[in-house]
């Protein structure tokens, strides 16, 4: 399992790791070079990028509370039957189907297939715990609804994220008014530690070339 790791973190999240950095390196040494030479333009390019984006309109929908609990259990029955049959149905055919080398084999993939092999056997037990949940689920729904209710009750409480973060929604432009004020000392700023990111993430890409 260590080398799978270590295969999955030197190929994947390094090489994304040095290139993001190497890119906003260069996207901070574009605007430090401009806050000093054409801060008028660069401003212009902040007016239009720096828009203050409200997500309560967005997120309205999901911030009002439906309660479904009335409907599932007006029909408690029929919908605990079809959870306790077809999770007992997912768990046989998890149980006993194909195997996970099997299954392995089926991806047209270049990860190891140890990688593989790792993920599916998760996602097997994942699954797995799930459907055993969703029996119980749909037995307590058939014989003891009062037993679910009070489960419920004491695990389902409606959360709004608009009362959790009210300050989010405000705009701060303390540090934009300062660079506004001082162009040519926030371009410095900015420059200098940007070019050695420049030339420290370039020369790790030019390595893995």
């Amino acid at each position: 399992m260590p080398s799978i790791n270590n295969y999955v973190i030197d190929q994947l999240v390094t090489p994304a790791f040095v290139l993001f950095f190497f890119i906003g390196g260069l996207a901070a040494v574009s605007i430090g070079i401009g806050l000093i030479f054409k801060s008028p333009k660069i401003f212009q390019l902040f007016d239009i990028l720096n828009q203050s984006v409200s997500t309560r309109n967005a997120t309205k929908p999901l911030a009002i509370h439906r309660d479904s609990s009335r409907f599932f259990f007006r029909h408690r029955i029929p919908i605990g039957a079809i959870f306790v049959v077809g999770a007992v149905y997912a768990d046989y055919g998890l149980l006993t189907g194909a195997g996970n080398a099997a299954i392995v084999s089926l991806f047209n993939t270049k990860l190891p297939p140890g990688y593989v092999f790792w993920i599916v056997e998760s996602l097997r037990y994942f699954l797995l715990v799930s459907c055993t949940v969703s029996v119980i689920v749909g037995i307590l729904m058939v014989t003891s609804p009062d037993t679910l209710k009070a489960l419920e009750n004491s695990g389902g409480h409606w959360v709004s994220t608009r009362q959790m973060a009210p300050g989010a929604e405000k705009t701060y432009l303390t540090l934009d008014k300062w660079v506004a004020a001082f162009p040519k000392t926030a371009g410095s700023i900015i420059l200098f530690p940007a070019l050695g990111m420049v030339m420290y993430f370039g020369d790790q890409l030019l390595k893995r070339v």
